[in-house]
């Protein structure tokens, strides 16, 4: 797909969907990151979709929410080290400025939600905001900069140096913004829960990675940390989905990421938004 973003509205809360890049996964990249089942189990599900194991992908979707006088950036891609790095392109052919954003919200600390928030001179791209994260989610990225992310150390001086708020996993951040608890991909992951004038967007972050996940959520990937808390996560979070009749975001699904969630037999399936041509 050529667009890299995708405009729409929550109520009075005027909303991007940017596109940081597309990672194509296959048929390998499947098999190495999902070990809870065999080839052909995989390759059905996507048939199931109508889809190609050998053609699977993952995207990175970024979310900017304006509410008042705040413009929220939801994570930052991974700056092209080594996938994605557009989101800047992305936000200019939005007319979007790195310097309107005041607040970034990071769902969880991988690198493909944070390393896109420094510059290769360890500058802040995005210069005029102050950060969020949860409390245990910092104490989690903290232990891994400790042991194998070191790497990471400046990110988080940045942070600190521009202003970061910890907060618990299902705190207010702003008016209609509350964080939602997706604990188990990492410990401290949240989404968020976006209200205005009764409408209703649910982001999901990571809380699954790829549509056949939504068949089978007891399938999960290695980058979850503790699957025996990540799988019950999933499936209610998709069951409130599901019969909320939510507008839901997922930062890895084919772009913009948005659909919604419906109960099937087994598990559920996924309505991705149909986008204008």
């Amino acid at each position: 797909m050529s667009a890299t973003n995708y405009a729409f509205k929550v109520g009075q809360i005027a909303c991007t969907v940017l596109l940081d890049g597309v990672s194509l996964v296959g048929r390998a990249g499947i098999l190495k990151r999902f070990p809870d089942a065999a080839e052909a189990d995989y390759s059905r599900a996507y048939a199931d979709l109508g889809l190609s194991l050998d053609e699977a992908v993952s995207s990175f979707n970024i979310l900017v929410a304006r509410i008042g006088a705040e413009t929220v950036l939801v994570d930052s891609g991974e700056g092209g080290r080594p996938h994605g790095g557009h989101l800047l392109k992305s936000m200019r052919q939005a007319g979007l400025d790195p310097e309107i954003i005041t607040r970034v919200v990071l769902t969880h600390s991988h690198g493909d939600h944070v390393l896109g928030l420094l510059s290769d001179e360890h500058d802040p791209v995005f210069p005029n905001a102050t950060y969020v994260i949860s409390r245990d989610e910092m104490t989690f990225w903290l232990s891994r900069i400790d042991g194998s992310a070191a790497d990471q150390r400046p990110i988080v001086a940045m942070l600190e140096r521009q202003g970061l708020r910890l907060i618990e996993m299902d705190e207010p951040i702003l008016p209609g913004m509350t964080a939602v608890p997706l604990p188990g991909h990492t410990p401290g992951q949240i989404g968020l829960w976006i209200e205005s004038d009764g409408e209703k967007l649910l982001h999901l972050a990571d809380m699954l990675h790829n549509p056949m996940q939504f068949a089978h959520p007891e399938w999960s990937p290695t980058y979850d940390v503790d699957t025996r808390v990540s799988v019950p996560t999933r499936r209610a979070a998709l069951e409130r989905a599901a019969d909320a009749h939510l507008l839901a975001l997922f930062y890895h699904l084919p772009f913009p990421g948005l659909g919604r969630v419906r109960r099937a037999e087994p598990g559920f399936t996924w309505a991705p938004l149909a986008l204008s041509a």
